[in-house]
């Protein structure tokens, strides 16, 4: 009876466990300008235990599969690395309006090298390493998920009504070529000083 006793508890803190490290999970789409669109699943890193984890630790990412790291809960400048990451990763930088703004390609396994953005990204989503080739995901393209859209409309609706909105938008050139200098530039690790 005993023993029939210690293994209906050691299932119950099984299921428990597994239900509380069940990560939430959302769908999104990349959409380019001209309308081509790539549609991945993607846990969700919010806290910042989840996004210390990341994909630490993982043998193998799905096709179409990737994280989207929450970074604007932590309010701060952030780096993104690959120590303890066993699979390469691309990884895409979106700015608050879900515009991807900055592209790291083929980030390597394990690798303790600060990956940084030339400004503090409002979230980062890692998708497999060559995926950026592979669907022709660029600068400029757009990040479609419920974080972007919700803090535009809020966004507007909170500006006082004597303001006119404009927009401004850079050149799709000058945006591409910010890119392209940015992406071979190797980032350096920061001085806290």
């Amino acid at each position: 009876m005993r023993n029939l006793l210690a293994a209906v508890v050691m299932a119950l803190v099984l299921v428990a466990c597994s239900k509380s490290e069940k990560a939430k999970t959302g769908e999104l789409s990349v959409v380019s300008a001209d309308g081509n669109k790539v549609e991945y699943k993607v846990e969700l890193a919010q806290t910042e235990e989840e996004m210390s984890k990341g994909l630490m630790f993982r043998d193998a990412l799905d096709e179409k599969s990737g994280m989207l790291f929450a970074l604007w809960k932590i309010g701060e400048e952030s780096a993104m690395w690959m120590k303890n990451t066993k699979i390469p990763l691309d990884m895409l930088f979106v700015d608050k309006d879900g515009m991807v703004y900055w592209i790291y390609e083929n980030a390597e396994p394990n690798s303790e090298k600060l990956i940084v953005a030339p400004y503090a990204p409002y979230a980062v989503l890692e998708v497999n390493a060559g995926d950026v080739k592979k669907y022709g995901i660029k600068i400029g393209d757009n990040v479609k998920y419920s974080w972007f859209e919700g803090e535009k409309t809020q966004a507007v609706e909170e500006e006082p009504a004597d303001v006119q909105q404009v927009d401004t938008v850079a050149e799709p050139a000058a945006v591409e070529k910010v890119g392209e200098a940015t992406n071979t530039v190797e980032a350096a690790p920061q001085s806290l000083d």
